[in-house]
């Protein structure tokens, strides 16, 4: 009865909307999708209609999700509704053809955008015009901050171009001219999804040209007015969106279905499978929609979800904005910190949200049980609360109150979940959207979580034109254990393809066309000649048989630096041989296509060969050679690549991977394991030598600096080719990471060490003490005998410490975990995966602090301890020794140095009691045996 009634008032909103007709268009065009079996999802509110539910249009049930109709169309709502439609990515021009066909090809444009240039870009380009050099425009484009709108506001928070601005008239002039140029319409493209459909010539309403360059031969015609304009004419204007991660899913159900039989339709699979919500708990979401980057990777792997709203809730709050609410969230979710709500009455609406204002439904509810709004009443001040307007804010207050105190409510509570819900209505996320995408997110997780060889053949082949998201990809199958292989002449398909009998274990190949400068078309003869008559049995059979009317001289040569001949001769010998194969096979193909008698004419293919071989007496290149060659060609090396051990490391010994870095990492200390890729000296003003290392990690590069200071005594460490593991200070450069390295050790992959020994490096350095924290207020340690769970200082959570003494290990991710020893002192031994050298400078400063039976007072002391010390400016290092429950936990703050001297500490003992101030010299006494 809940359902028929939803329904008959939906229909009711849509008949007195008149916008009947817009919805069968879109079911006119779900039908065409259903019918060609092309996968599609639908974004935005229009998840929260019954009506589209029942017309299989979307596959969210709005009711069980609660999901509110009048966020999608209300009696209020003056403009068309939006339902917007995703489709797999390789198939979204069938339906763009469709809806041509179906209309008129007179009554269908593609909507124009108009592309603006940035502060880089208009930088770049005045400096073309000025005639400066690119490296001196380069070096001043990189100084403009990522995610910097303009270059003023580049000005304002970079003081390094600010000072060069000012102290270089040429880059003064630079700047200048770019500061003129900035905004200005630079180019015009086709929207990427945005579809303008109408009942009359569109000639009649809206000026149209022809596609933008690149689209000369689309039959579809591009407006001259972007998305906006054309909406306020009235026009029915749709989102036609191309989504990898559908593709992804349909080649994976194919695959599925062929290699084992198995028919999956995703729209039937339980919502509620333990094996998914065990791999999202895990943190290990590359790769899947929405949940691959970062920061998302640590927060879905502190929240565990255990249903799809807490996925939903997750990409509804990983935003700015919403973000801040995260820890409360899960922290309430798992028991932590206890639910609060605004009022009671409003537990019902933010159960599910643990307290939490997540979605705009939850918005419209609350403005309705509390104030007596109508749900398009509500929608309506939530779009008023998000543009921000004072008078329409300082009305609808007035309103909210009133309705407040007619429904029993006092003032003060009434103006408390105002001010509540106000920001909230700004940057809350549309619940039907939200869980759309969960759905999708839930898809991709349980084709990981239970057939990850067809789901990661799946990844790949979407990704061939992108080789940083191959390289991370071909990374995340070796962390599944997933092997992947060169490609081969006699078994590589064009694209990725599962191989079940080069090995052991079934692994994945890669395609030949997913080789740099290789396209599919110059290699689909070969493949289709080697399926139709077996493989090619050497060089000569090769030259004999296969088409190579699309290859040339460059594109050979790149199969052959990749391997794929190997099968037929050592990758030197063929390649040094590459001129005479690629004449001697252009020679064949030609006479083949000819009509006229081969070459090796006359003679059976048993008869053929040796004699008129073609030698391969060539020297194979070494392992390295090869590494580069692959590197170049397919962005990893496979055959040789000192990286793949990483790939296996356990992540809590620092950050193996290019895609566990991201921007909110900036400015704190982490653990980067890697592979010295290059060396190069530099020197400062002081011509005091430093060291600039390319750092490899898996998926990219790192840029290491190396100050003279930690050099003197990290020299011998920094050689080509060496795993390490470097600790310091994160930064953003340009487009990529630098990291200003403090720490560094050996690292040796698992598999190198036995009984948990780890290996030093080169004359073992001595031994610093396993202590890091990159933030300068501490957690309040609070040490325990039992196991330690170190939170980050930074949120000012109690960690435990473990055993007799506790230290705190970084993370990756900002987080920490305590980590204790019994002989009443960290070390730097046991499973710190190498012998850490200390850079300490010649003098550190150690002040004790007890601790209290009051963690605000405590937190606020530290507090106080830092700012005396950063007031006293010099070299010294600090470590804090904090006494709690008898024992001591040793806090390393690298990040912050002061000046020692009688003053500072004086006003120190002044503030933590006598003799809580220690100075150690460089030759001095472990503090260990100095007690305080």
């Amino acid at each position: 009865p809940e359902a028929e009634e939803r329904l008959k008032y939906e229909l009711e909103v849509i008949r007195h909307t008149q916008f009947a007709n817009y919805f069968l268009v879109v079911w006119d065009i779900c039908d065409f999708v259903h019918r060609n079996q092309i996968m599609f999802g639908v974004r935005g509110s229009a998840a929260a209609s019954v009506a589209l539910y029942c017309l299989g249009i979307t596959d969210v049930d709005p009711l069980e999700y609660r999901l509110v109709f009048e966020r999608f169309l209300n009696l209020e709502r003056k403009e068309m509704p939006d339902i917007d439609m995703d489709f797999q990515d390789d198939r979204r021009d069938e339906v763009l053809h469709y809806v041509i066909d179906r209309y008129g090809s007179d009554r269908v444009a593609q909507i124009i955008t108009f592309g603006t240039m940035g502060a880089k870009a208009a930088l770049r380009d005045v400096g073309r015009s000025l005639g400066m050099s690119y490296g001196d425009v380069d070096r001043i484009a990189r100084m403009v901050p990522f995610k910097t709108r303009t270059l003023d506001d580049a000005l304002r928070v970079n003081p390094e171009l600010t000072n060069t601005y000012e102290a270089d008239n040429a880059v003064h002039d630079l700047v200048d001219n770019a500061r003129g140029l900035e905004g200005i319409v630079h180019h015009v493209s086709t929207h990427a999804a945005g579809v303008l459909i109408a009942d009359e010539p569109l000639t009649e309403t809206v000026p149209l040209q022809r596609p933008s360059r690149g689209d000369e031969n689309s039959p579809v015609l591009m407006t001259q007015y972007s998305m906006d304009p054309v909406a306020k004419l009235g026009l029915l204007k749709m989102d036609f969106l191309g989504l990898t991660n559908l593709t992804i899913l349909d080649r994976a159900t194919k695959l599925l279905d062929e290699t084992q039989g198995i028919k999956i339709d995703i729209s039937r699979l339980p919502l509620d499978d333990a094996q998914t919500f065990d791999l999202l708990s895990s943190g290990k979401t590359t790769d899947l929609f929405q949940l691959e980057s970062a920061g998302m990777q640590r927060y879905i792997k502190e929240l565990k979800p255990s249903n799809l709203g807490d996925i939903a809730a997750m990409i509804a709050l990983y935003r700015p904005g919403p973000m801040e609410h995260i820890d409360t969230f899960i922290e309430a979710k798992h028991g932590r910190a206890p639910i609060t709500y605004p009022h009671p009455s409003l537990k019902e609406l933010l159960d599910e949200t643990y307290g939490v204002i997540v979605y705009q439904d939850q918005v419209l509810l609350i403005l309705q049980r509390f104030a007596g709004y109508t749900l398009g009443e509500a929608d309506t001040v939530r779009k008023a609360m998000g543009k921000k307007i004072a008078s329409l804010m300082a009305e609808e207050r007035d309103r909210f109150i009133d309705g407040a105190l007619g429904k029993g409510f006092d003032r003060p509570l009434a103006i408390q979940v105002f001010d509540l819900i106000e920001p909230f209505a700004g940057y809350a996320f549309n619940k039907a959207h939200s869980v759309s995408y969960a759905l999708i997110s839930y898809w991709t997780a349980y084709f990981k979580a239970h057939y990850p060889l067809e789901y990661m053949c799946s990844v790949l082949n979407s990704r061939l034109d992108n080789t940083d998201r191959i390289v991370s990809s071909i990374n995340e199958c070796s962390k599944l254990q997933i092997p992947v292989l060169l490609p081969d002449i006699n078994r590589s398909g064009e694209f990725f393809t599962i191989d079940k009998e080069s090995g052991p274990t079934p692994c994945l190949r890669f395609g030949l066309a997913a080789v740099k400068t290789v396209g599919e078309g110059a290699v689909r003869p070969l493949v289709a000649e080697r399926r139709e008559n077996g493989p090619y049995e050497s060089i000569d059979d090769f030259c004999r048989r296969a088409d190579v009317s699309g290859l040339n001289r460059r594109t050979l040569e790149s199969l052959v630096k990749v391997g794929a001949f190997d099968s037929l001769g050592s990758r030197g010998a063929v390649f040094s041989a590459l001129d005479q194969i690629m004449a001697t096979a252009q020679l064949e193909t030609r006479t083949r296509n000819s009509g006229q008698t081969s070459l090796f004419g006359g003679l059976d293919q048993a008869e053929t060969p040796e004699m008129t071989g073609i030698p391969l007496n060539g020297l194979d290149v070494s392992s390295e050679e090869k590494a580069a060659w692959e590197k170049e060609l397919l962005g990893v090396s496979l055959s040789y690549n000192p990286l793949m051990s990483l790939a296996a490391a356990d992540v809590n010994e620092g950050i193996n991977s290019i895609d566990q870095l991201d921007e909110d990492m900036q400015g704190l200390n982490y653990t980067l394991l890697g592979h010295v890729a290059s060396v190069t000296e530099r020197y400062t003003r002081e011509q005091k030598k430093f060291l600039v290392v390319n750092f490899d990690l898996l998926g990219g590069q790192v840029e290491v600096l190396v100050w003279p200071d930690v050099l003197e005594r990290t020299g011998e460490f920094w050689t080509v080719g060496r795993l390490l593991r470097a600790t310091g200070r994160l930064r953003l450069r340009g487009d990529g990471y630098s990291l200003s390295c403090d720490q560094v050790a050996t690292f040796v992959p698992p598999e190198n060490t036995e009984n948990g020994d780890v290996q030093a490096g080169p004359e073992a350095p001595p031994v610093m003490r396993e202590v890091r924290a990159p933030a300068p207020v501490p957690a309040q340690a609070n040490g325990h005998a039992g196991n330690g769970n170190g939170k980050p200082p930074e949120t000012q959570r109690r960690a435990n410490g473990n055993g007799a003494n506790g230290s705190y290990r970084h993370q990756p991710g900002g987080s920490y975990r305590a980590r204790g020893s019994d002989n009443g002192h960290a070390n730097g031994n046991g499973d710190s995966g190498g012998t850490t050298v200390s850079i300490a400078s010649a003098r550190t400063v150690f002040v004790g602090i007890t601790e209290s039976q009051d963690p605000v007072e405590d937190a606020h002391l530290l507090r106080e301890v830092i700012a005396l010390l950063l007031e006293y400016p010099g070299k010294d290092r600090v470590n804090l020794e904090i006494y709690t429950g008898g024992r001591r936990v040793v806090l390393d703050l690298p990040v912050v140095s002061t000046g020692y001297c009688d003053e500072m500490r004086s006003r120190l003992e002044e503030l933590l009691g006598s003799n809580s101030v220690l100075l150690q010299g460089a030759d001095g006494p472990d503090v260990d045996d100095v007690p305080f």
